[in-house]
Parts: structure tokens; C-alpha cells; sequence
């Protein structure tokens, strides 16, 4: 059958009218919006690359609203927070382990190798614990469970700097009997679960490695004379004078 020119005019319009749903629709199957998708996970690492934290913070909180199941994109918003924080994951590990020799100069070494415990850096490291831990425990890769366990571990240290130590950045015996509960039982939870995912992802308690010696801190504060667990880790954190 041979169409004429209207036939054909009319047969394009139904053919626009069919895909136009298909190519502007806001699902997972929309051919642009996967262009879209791929292109915003781009800049986001790319802002990652040259130290623009705020910016790729920014582009994965946007695309985590609309895509939220996306493991991916959690560990580089993780990862985002994190580095926003001054923590760098294989930075802190390797200065942990050169810098230890004894077991309360393992905990002054750990100190030592976190940044400052300011309050933004707080918040940086509480943002990263609270979007990698939306990635279910079941879900989670190995190296998942390593980013949100020293994300956890980082978070309970810049706390202790944060609530303990002086002027002159030496664990003080009044500040830390004066710790809040609240600030005590996040530093024991955040170091409980960081032993627990660092034991997912393949890493025991012990002193060959820096991230060994942060899963073996909540070893060491739970072996610590204390009538609770917030007694637990004044008297640890204390007895490391």
C-alpha cells in the first residue's frame, strides 16, 4: 500500500503523541532523565576531585530526593560529608598506626590523626553516619560497611575532642566527668556499631592496622570498670590521661 503525504503527516503525529510519554515521563525508564541522572553523579564526583565538597553536597542531595534507593550516590554523599569534615579515610588510618606504641598512646594517636572537634564537623560526620546507614545492613557491601563504620568511629572521637579535652588539646579530668549523657552514650553507640560493621567488612579488633585499633576501642572502653556504659567511657577516656 503506498500512502500519500497526509497519511504520512498523520501517522508521524500518532508516533509523537505515543513516545512523547515515554521520552519526557519522570520514571526510571525516561531516556533523559537517565541522561540526567548519569550527568549529575558526574558533577558531583568531579566537585568531589577538585575539593568543591559544598557543590557535589549539594547535586547528591538534589538527586538522592528523587533517587533514593541509589547506593552509589549515598556512599559519594557520605564520602562528600566526610572529607568536608577533614576526614580522610586513608589519611586517618595510616597516622593512627605510625603514629601508636602503647595502648594509651593508641588513643592519643587516634586524637591526634582526627580533625578538630568543632561543631561543624560534627554535624559533617553526624550527615555522613545518618545517609550511609540508609543503606540497609543486609544491602551493604563490605566497603560500605568500612565507610559508615570509621564515619561512626570519627563521629564518637570528634565528639570526645569536642567535650573533653582543653585549651591546649590534653584530655581534662573535669571536662570529661562533666560530659552529658547524651554526648556519652552517642560516643558508646557510634564506637559499639563502628566495631560491629568494621567485623562486616572483614576487620577484627587488634593493632596491626588503624582501623583495627578503632574497633578495638569500644573493646577497650566495655572492658573499663563503670556501674553504666556513660561511666564506661568517662572512666576509659579519663584513664588515658
Amino acid at each position: 500500500m503506498i500512502l500519500n503525504i497526509f497519511q504520512i503527516k498523520f501517522l508521524t503525529i500518532i508516533f509523537i503523541l505515543i513516545t512523547t510519554p515515554v521520552l519526557f515521563s519522570c520514571g526510571n525508564g525516561n531516556l533523559f532523565s537517565s541522561l540526567t541522572t548519569v550527568s549529575q553523579k558526574d558533577k558531583a564526583q568531579n566537585s568531589i576531585y577538585s575539593g568543591d565538597y559544598p557543590s557535589a553536597i549539594s547535586t547528591l542531595v538534589s538527586y538522592l530526593n528523587n533517587n533514593p534507593s541509589d547506593t552509589q550516590a549515598i556512599g559519594m554523599l557520605g564520602t562528600a560529608y566526610m572529607l568536608s569534615a577533614g576526614y580522610n579515610l586513608l589519611n586517618i588510618t595510616v597516622s593512627i598506626l605510625t603514629n601508636t606504641s602503647s595502648a594509651k598512646n593508641n588513643f592519643q594517636a587516634i586524637l591526634s590523626s582526627m580533625p578538630n572537634g568543632s561543631s561543624t564537623n560534627i554535624t559533617y560526620l553526624t550527615n555522613a553516619v545518618n545517609i550511609l546507614s540508609t543503606i540497609s545492613s543486609s544491602q551493604r557491601t563490605a566497603n560500605q560497611n568500612y565507610q559508615l563504620a570509621l564515619a561512626q568511629a570519627g563521629l564518637a572521637i570528634l565528639i570526645i575532642k569536642a567535650v573533653c579535652l582543653d585549651s591546649a588539646g590534653n584530655i581534662s579530668t573535669s571536662l570529661t566527668n562533666a560530659m552529658s549523657s547524651a554526648d556519652s552514650t552517642k560516643v558508646y553507640t557510634n564506637l559499639q556499631n563502628a566495631q560491629t560493621n568494621l567485623a562486616s567488612a572483614g576487620i577484627s579488633s587488634g593493632t596491626s592496622t588503624g582501623s583495627s585499633l578503632l574497633a578495638n576501642l569500644f573493646s577497650q572502653i566495655n572492658a573499663t570498670a563503670g556501674a553504666s556504659n556513660d561511666a564506661k567511657v568517662t572512666n576509659f577516656i579519663i584513664s588515658q590521661q
